[in-house]
């Protein structure tokens, strides 16, 4: 299909929203770039966004420009599935809402009232799923389920809660029972919650459901704990996706320089708790987000790499207080500890995701991880470590399109040029050399 001012402007007002919510002043004085955009478009982008669009050479791109370009050429609307689309009104269209320069100002209007009542269903989720409970070791752990359908586990990373899944959990609910709960902390006597405790609740969850077999999300550090799910009940995980996953690594693997300083910080920490209220300093991102560079390249990046704004008290969970800091130390070095499981025979079908400015987990699996990754590794452009709350569209088209049909290689799934694929053994991502501080899961 030909591309129209409709669908350019869809991806155009989807990437002028992501980086506005980081940066409101961005496109002051900076214009938006594309190459051979329909005719008409610098009218409708100024109407609607108030930014100017210039026709350039690809060769001229910053990052923000590149991001756009990739979505207007996944499928039209950004590579995101038909019901997402159909909620933002691309797919059952109002035509008195098309046409002269006045009209685009409303479109704009639309999608944006749009945009706000999916994330206040998102934001809401939890109260619409049923609350429940799962019973093991003395211990009563506390879930929520929603849909119906084949069951689907959403597995957080240590230190966290549910919340991180829920504009995720609203794109995946329909046609499948998704489960979620927060990580565990502590166990029934206080003791620190390890690994097999980790493990224990999976099960007991399952049982709790009355299910023998899963798919399963897992982000972060719990993208290590399903690892060693699908290792130790391989028939119990029909396919799994690993989402920035945070895994031990050898000397020789790419690491974040986060990750080198939070697997410090956590190891004297858990050797020494009364170090943690000292430690929190260590850890703590800027209050205040700097001045974005004044080179227009440097600055692209920089905006695309800030972490999506107004999610400090769900992001910073594990550093809330010195006590929570000694408890998440303990149970991140002994998670570290084991390495990744070999493969072996039986595994489940695994699919990992990665972001290419993460700048808390390394963008690169490990290279024992990669014989495990039947379906490839991908790499999420221009994203950050949290795309599950800051792109949960494109994410859950690539989740639904893999559990779908999880194949060997990467997904058959209709658009996200925001990806980018590899199935070599050493996957040809960017190293994560940042210093950058930020939270961490």
């Amino acid at each position: 299909m030909s591309e129209t001012i409709e669908s350019f402007l869809t991806a155009a007002h989807r990437t002028f929203v992501e980086v506005t919510r980081r940066a409101p002043d961005y496109f002051d004085g900076r214009p938006l770039r594309a190459s051979d955009p329909p005719a008409g478009s610098a009218r409708a982008v100024a109407a609607a966004l108030g930014v100017r669009l210039s026709a350039v050479a690809a060769r001229e791109f910053t990052a923000v420009d590149d991001l756009l370009d990739r979505r207007r050429h996944a499928d039209g609307a950004g590579g995101t599935d038909r019901a997402d689309r159909a909620d933002r009104g691309d797919v059952t269209r109002d035509s008195g809402d098309f046409g002269p320069a006045g009209d685009w100002e409303r479109w704009r209007l639309r999608q944006d009232r749009r945009g706000a009542l999916r994330a206040a269903r998102a934001a809401h989720l939890a109260r619409a799923m049923d609350h429940r409970v799962a019973r093991h070791s003395g211990r009563a752990l506390r879930y929520r389920a929603g849909g119906r359908g084949p069951l689907l586990v959403l597995l957080t990373a240590l230190g966290h809660t549910d919340e991180v899944w829920y504009p995720l959990a609203d794109r995946l609910l329909p046609g499948r029972r998704v489960v979620m709960w927060d990580a565990g902390e502590t166990g029934p006597y206080g003791q620190t919650w390890t690994l097999a405790g980790q493990l224990a609740d999976f099960d007991a969850v399952l049982e709790a459901e009355g299910a023998d077999r899963c798919d399963v999300i897992a982000w972060c550090s719990g993208a290590q704990i399903a690892v060693e799910y699908a290792h130790r009940r391989p028939k119990a995980v029909r396919a799994a996706v690993l989402l920035h996953g945070s895994y031990p690594r050898a000397g020789s693997d790419p690491s974040s320089a986060y990750e080198r300083n939070l697997g410090a910080v956590c190891a004297s920490v858990a050797a020494h708790p009364e170090r943690a209220a000292r430690a929190l300093r260590a850890l703590s991102g800027e209050a205040v987000p700097l001045p974005l560079p004044r080179d227009e390249d440097l600055a692209a990046v920089e905006v695309l790499a800030r972490t999506p704004p107004g999610l400090d008290a769900v992001l910073r969970r594990p550093f809330r207080d010195a006590r929570a800091l000694a408890g998440y130390s303990r149970q991140l070095t002994e998670l570290w500890r084991h390495p990744v499981p070999a493969a072996v025979p039986g595994l489940p079908p695994l699919l990992s995701l990665g972001a290419e400015l993460d700048r808390v987990a390394a963008p690169e699996p490990p290279a024992a991880l990669v014989p495990l990754l039947t379906a490839g590794h991908g790499l999420l452009v221009g994203a950050t470590h949290y795309s599950m709350l800051d792109r949960p569209e494109v994410v859950a088209a690539v989740c639904r399109a893999f559990l779908d049909d999880p194949r060997p290689g990467p997904p058959a799934v209709g658009g996200p040029r925001e990806v980018r694929w590899s199935t070599a053994a050493a996957p040809p991502t960017p190293s994560n050399s940042s210093n950058s501080e930020e939270v961490t899961s």
